[in-house]
């Protein structure tokens, strides 16, 4: 059984290439291993990213787009991201959905917490 190592940088990647495909803005740059790297227009994203032979495909965090009126807008590489790049919604709305996704997590994340804190309080006191 064959499994990708680097699954979230592939994901990541083509939804990249899928925001410079279907973009209304001009791809102007994206943020991959904590490098801003300035995209050539026609050519790939993987090609931009200049690669070495071997070497491991680095996470691409962030995509810079530019409006027609020069405006510039970053954007992360998820499904948000690709909705705002087709104009579907405006950077406003991106922005909400960005800030709903990340209420979101930090609820998960503090009920499971309590959840654990819970269920040890019970463990000790059922053991004593």
């Amino acid at each position: 059984m064959c499994f990708s190592h680097n699954l979230l940088e592939m994901e990541a990647l083509k939804l990249c290439e899928e925001i410079r495909e279907q973009s209304i803005y001009k791809l102007k740059g994206i943020t991959a291993g904590g490098e801003c790297i300035i995209v050539k227009g026609g050519s790939s994203i993987q090609d931009n990213l200049n690669l070495n032979p071997g070497a491991s495909l680095p996470l691409i965090a962030k995509v810079m787009l530019e409006d027609s009126d020069g405006r510039c807008f970053s954007v992360k590489t998820d499904e948000a991201g690709l909705q705002f790049a087709k104009g579907l919604i405006t950077y406003k709305e991106y922005v909400r959905l960005q800030s709903k996704e990340r209420r979101k997590l930090t609820i998960v994340f503090i009920a499971s917490a309590g959840v654990f804190v819970l269920l040890g309080w019970s463990l000790i006191k059922f053991l004593l």
